[in-house]
């Protein structure tokens, strides 16, 4: 019987750590999308915040999470001109996601 109650024990725990904001599970978020077309980002995140276009016809698109006074994330997803994401980036203090 002791040993059921413990691994019920430790179950429950590591259950609880899942829903832990965690900067490593956002960048396995975000990373996710390098090689993707840009179209389903915008599908999924929506139309980005701002754009910037740069050499050699591709783009930049920038994504702000949170509030910008308080908290915020700012993602960043470079497209080249074959609408494929190349890289990524994001820098805040609100950057994490649950997993």
């Amino acid at each position: 019987m002791r040993p059921l109650v413990l691994a019920a024990a430790v179950a429950l725990i590591v259950s609880g750590c899942a829903g832990i904001p965690n900067e490593e599970a956002f960048k396995a978020k975000v990373g996710s999308w390098q090689g993707r077309d840009a179209g389903d980002l915008v599908k999924e995140w929506g139309q980005p915040n701002g754009t910037l276009n740069t050499a050699g016809g591709g783009k930049v698109y920038t994504y702000n999470k949170g509030d910008p006074i308080a908290s915020s994330c700012r993602v960043d997803f470079v497209v080249n001109a074959a609408q494929k994401i190349t890289a990524w980036r994001f820098a805040g203090t609100t950057c994490r996601t649950t997993y």
